[in-house]
């Protein structure tokens, strides 16, 4: 008896954001290129995934950077899919988590690097977040976060 493997197209393609390597993707180039040592906490995961959302976002992340955090950054949505895509992420062993952070593993950041060489995918994120590079403290995320708790 031959077995098979059949595809239902759908008359409604899913967003890329919505696609979890796709954003697994994101989280080992936010943790690559922005974090300390590979490193980052979940709050500025959330953030790098805000700017990451839309080419708008991501201007105004890297414009808040560049103006030395004198222009105002309003707000940064937190979502729901960064945390299963870092679920996924670690289930794969490409992330770990410890003492409050996120950390690439071994194969993590050999996936990183895949990104990084190829010139076909996430050119201008790449660009931007290579830009950014570490210039965001976690002291400047906290602040940001306190400032939105004072409103």
């Amino acid at each position: 008896m031959e077995k098979f493997i059949s595809f239902t197209e759908r008359a409604t393609p899913l967003y890329p954001n919505y696609r979890p390597m796709y954003k697994v993707s994101q989280i080992l180039m936010i943790l690559y290129y922005n974090g300390f040592a590979g490193k980052a906490s979940l709050l500025k995961l959330h953030l790098f995934s805000w700017g990451l959302k839309s080419t708008e976002n991501l201007d105004i992340l890297k414009t808040f950077v560049t103006s030395n955090f004198q222009n105002k950054l309003h707000f940064f949505g937190i979502e729901s899919t960064l945390n299963r895509a870092l679920n996924l992420a670690y289930a794969e062993k490409l992330v770990d988590f410890k003492n409050g952070s996120y950390s690439l593993l071994e194969k993590g950041r050999n996936f990183a690097e895949s990104i990084d060489k190829d010139d076909s995918v996430f050119i201008y994120e790449k660009q931007v977040l290579k830009l950014i590079g570490k210039k965001i403290p976690e002291k400047v995320i906290n602040n940001l976060v306190n400032q939105w708790k004072n409103v």
